[in-house]
């Protein structure tokens, strides 16, 4: 329960030795760079050519990774660890065969974009020419005579069929090349002598204008020839597909390269933070007390006529915050980093949190079996995933949980929805007791975070707030409950009433020195008890959450037993809905115990005492994305 204590260092290299330093403290993972505070001329920025030929490069190189993912070689899974690599493989300067590979996959991409270009425009064509397939010469022998008229487009069928009846017999020609819905397309041939007459009754029955394209061959001929190059184009894109799965083999050294460029970038965006002159640059940052002075010892031993120097935090300095717990409190500061770090100077409540973050887990939960289930597959999924930090942390969070679930489901009688044998708590049967015992923890975890908050009074040298701010208030809350009780009511009312006058008295004492004005602040500050019965109230989700679980598995219990009074494929139907069904309840009933045993922490228990505020320590360091670094 602490926070890594900092110290300023300071390093000064020659110029030429600026990039091996800052490769040294990027393997070293443990200094936050600052910019550095000075006069002198700055030779590097944030908006140097080389951050942004980068970022380029990162930019291309995780678009080719993107693009070529779906033929990678090496399949991906969830429950398959990233490859492990050591980290002198993210310090490779020569990338030209990486953004060789990006090269050629981005002419393919180019190819293949001009090829959906083609086949737009030849689908396009062969719309177009599809009403005129029955056109039986080319569209440029359509045309008017000296003695006719010609006219093309499209017509309602039954207008059209109506206005071929009525000039039968005349001097025209209507032909009828398809039909599409109640369209028809068509070509009319007419004497000039009755063109007008045409023309007239042609607009009467809804005709529009439309003229195929023209050419020298049939329109079938020309969507022969479409489909002929449509063919060509797709054997061209199946060769590009083709090149660009070949490519796929590539991936392991495009990600490396993408990891290699991250570093890079973080090496680079810290140069512009360094002060520079024309022969040497200062770097300054924070780094954990523990190793800064070894560190400081290690750049002048690597580094002839370097310097370097740390120094503890002076006052109006705020450096970064980073926890450090015993590794079976650590996963819980994922908990705290969720919500806010706690300010330099505060409490760090990791470790009084996690026992009270596992048995409101487990009491949400409340199914041995699914604890049971939880404790022994995480360590596994854990051990063949090889997941993330952050996400190990949650891994071991639901891991306790689990254990935790089942001591309360063996508490609650509660195995997968069955209860083989009397219970010392029955939610569903006596629920009252469960109750009082959900605000019984919760009574408990309101006063520890009292007194957290008054060790931090303690700490600070003013136990006098300890006892207006936390005692006080323990006095009254405990003498109320107390009153309740017939044997200890005389002791609860002498309590309760000491912890309202010191209230009563002290609450406003840093507002005012009037004693009228403190007064009336005590008044306000006891007004706060109704908080404290919103508080304990809270903690019935507990029970609620707790009661949903037997319930839901109790019913699914239910209709597997009367699936499989079926016979034999009852039985096999009803293991899978047993299965599956206790899976997903465990799922949403895990996701569920999460989130309000996270509210709890962070709206009751921190409340009570929390300073946030911390800076999260960032320090330069490897940080890959596809790949994971040797333990």
């Amino acid at each position: 329960m602490a926070l890594v204590e900092m110290q300023r260092i300071y390093a000064l290299v020659m110029k030429n030795d600026q990039a091996a330093l800052l490769q040294m403290v990027q393997r070293a993972g443990c200094v936050q760079i600052t910019p550095v505070g000075t006069d002198e001329a700055q030779g590097l920025s944030a908006a140097d050519q080389r951050v942004q030929r980068n970022e380029e490069a990162m930019s291309r190189v995780r678009w080719a990774i993107n693009r070529l993912s779906r033929y990678d070689p090496v399949k991906q899974s969830m429950f398959k660890p990233l490859p492990a690599v050591e980290p002198a493989a993210l310090e490779e300067e020569d990338l030209s065969a990486a953004i060789a590979v990006v090269e050629q996959v981005e002419e393919l991409e180019r190819q293949s974009g001009e090829l959906r270009g083609q086949h737009t425009r030849l689908e396009q064509m062969a719309e177009q020419l599809q009403p005129w397939a029955g056109l039986d010469v080319p569209a440029s022998q359509i045309h008017d005579t000296a003695t006719t008229r010609v006219w093309t487009g499209h017509a309602p069928q039954r207008g059209l069929n109506r206005l071929m009846k009525e000039w039968a017999g005349r001097p025209a020609v209507i032909s009828v090349l398809g039909s599409q819905r109640d369209s028809a397309t068509f070509y009319a041939v007419v004497h000039k002598a009755c063109a007008d007459d045409f023309l007239s009754d042609l607009r009467a029955i809804g005709y529009q204008h439309a003229a195929p394209l023209l050419n020298q061959e049939t329109p079938a001929e020309q969507l022969e020839h479409i489909a002929w190059e449509r063919e060509d184009l797709r054997v061209q894109e199946a060769h590009i597909e083709q090149r660009m799965a070949d490519l796929g083999t590539s991936l392991h050294m495009l990600r490396l390269a993408y990891e290699n460029l991250a570093a890079r970038k973080g090496r680079l965006d810290a140069l512009g933070t360094m002060a520079h002159t024309q022969s040497v640059s200062v770097l300054a940052g924070w780094a954990p007390k523990a190793v800064a002075q070894p560190l400081a010892d290690a750049i002048i031993k690597a580094f002839p006529g370097a310097q370097a120097m740390v120094r503890d935090p002076i006052e109006g300095e705020d450096p970064p915050v980073l926890l450090h717990n015993h590794p079976v409190v650590r996963p819980y500061e994922a908990v705290i980093t969720g919500f806010a770090l706690p300010a330099n100077g505060a409490l760090d409540p990791t470790a009084v949190m996690m026992p009270f973050f596992a048995i409101l887990f487990g009491m949400m939960v409340s199914d041995a079996g699914y604890g049971l289930v939880m404790a022994l597959l995480i360590p596994i999924l854990v051990k063949i995933m090889q997941p993330s930090e952050g996400a190990r942390k949650i891994f071991w969070i639901i891991a306790g949980g689990g254990v935790s679930t089942v001591l309360w489901g063996a508490l609650y009688n509660t195995w997968f929805g069955f209860g083989p044998w009397p219970s010392l708590f029955d939610p569903v049967n006596d629920s009252l007791p469960v109750m009082i015992l959900c605000i019984g923890v919760g009574a408990l975890h309101l006063f520890t975070g009292l007194i957290l908050g008054a060790v931090q009074n303690f700490r600070r040298g003013d136990p006098f707030s300890a006892v207006c701010d936390q005692f006080s208030w323990i006095l009254l809350v405990i003498g109320l409950g107390l009153l309740l009780l017939p044997q200890a009511a005389q002791i609860g009312k002498w309590m309760a009433i000491l912890g309202a006058g010191i209230i009563l008295v002290t609450a406003g004492r840093d507002k005012s020195k009037n004693p009228i004005k403190r007064l009336v602040s005590g008044f306000g500050a006891l007004y706060g008890i109704t908080s404290w019965v919103s508080d304990l109230l809270s903690y019935m989700r507990l029970f609620g959450m707790g009661l949903a679980t037997g319930v839901i598995g109790m019913v699914i219990n239910q209709l597997v037993g009367m699936i499989m009074g079926g016979g034999i494929l009852g039985i096999i139907f009803g293991a899978v809905v047993f299965v599956g069904a206790h899976l997903f309840n465990a799922a949403i009933n895990i996701l569920g115990a999460y989130v309000h045993a996270c509210r709890l922490q962070y709206i009751e228990f921190f409340g009570k005492f929390y300073e946030e505020g911390g800076k999260p320590f960032k320090p330069l360091r490897f940080a890959p994305r596809y790949v994971r670094l040797h333990e």
